[in-house]
């Protein structure tokens, strides 16, 4: 009794108590966001390696010359506390760089260009542990786990060129196209803030314990809930971060390390 009456004193503390199981039922999340990451790490294409170190800045500006593009979308399915979900994102990035180099007989002028097809997509199948209500807040602390599969695709084209100015010139290229899918295993929490802010977290680890394959991401971000309820979705406004690293020697002088970083806009919808 003395050990039911401290942990009932502890929790009464804490200001908050295990919710009330809600009854079975589907939910459905729809996301579609804009990701703006730079890309960091070398590729190496047949021997040939880059070294990509594109900030945001960058990215944007290449956007801007329409030498970049991405867009993603999410979307999850719930019963009771088992869950679905899909996210994918793609787009295509042109980074290039030249460089003039004088030496003792001749002036060099080296040039690179390196075109990368990123597309990332995680389907995992999840478990919710448990929620906690807060005082005076409609939606719940919620902490889960969730088991699946990172399938990336990358085309990647390394273009070089070395020039004598004002005479003979080379220009070697090599390309090739990655795919790979990996188990990731992760944890995911949402704490509401007010009634119409929350903060979300997803993290995960995945690959294989051989060392040759290794991948992680992260996803934090918060949402703003809207009043606006059209068909009787619920709606939401988020803005976050989000990080994927891949790491993979793929053999034959292919191999990859690259992490892509930055902000995440989107809009969502709950059904």
């Amino acid at each position: 009794m003395a050990i039911a009456g401290l942990a009932l004193l502890v929790s009464a503390s804490m200001g908050f108590a295990a919710e009330e199981e809600p009854a079975p039922g589907w939910q459905f999340d729809i996301m579609p966001y804009a990701w703006l990451p730079g890309t960091h790490g070398t590729v190496s294409v047949r021997g040939r390696t880059a070294v990509v170190d594109v900030t945001l800045g960058d990215g944007l500006t290449l956007l801007w010359h329409g030498d970049a593009f991405t867009a993603g979308g999410y979307f999850a399915a719930r019963y009771d506390r088992w869950s679905f979900f899909a996210d994918a994102y793609g787009g295509f990035e042109n980074v290039s760089a030249s460089e003039t180099i004088p030496t003792k007989f001749c002036t060099l002028h080296a040039a690179a260009t390196l075109r990368l097809k990123p597309a990332f997509a995680d389907f995992a199948f999840g478990y919710e542990l448990g929620r906690w209500s807060l005082p005076e807040r409609q939606r719940p602390i919620s902490l889960g786990v969730y088991l699946g599969t990172r399938y990336t695709h990358l085309g990647q084209e390394l273009e070089t060129s070395i020039a004598v100015v004002n005479g003979r010139s080379a220009s070697p290229s090599a390309s090739s196209v990655i795919n790979g899918a990996d188990p990731i295993i992760g944890v995911r929490w949402e704490v509401p803030v007010l009634d119409s802010v929350s903060l979300d977290f997803r993290g995960d680890i995945g690959g294989l314990p051989t060392g040759s394959k290794f991948t992680w991401g992260i996803v934090a971000d918060a949402r703003y809930w809207l009043g606006w309820q059209p068909f009787g979705a619920r709606t939401w406004l988020e803005i976050g971060y989000r990080i994927v690293a891949y790491e993979r020697d793929f053999g034959g002088g292919n191999d990859l390390n690259l992490q892509l970083r930055g902000p995440l806009l989107a809009v969502g919808f709950q059904f």
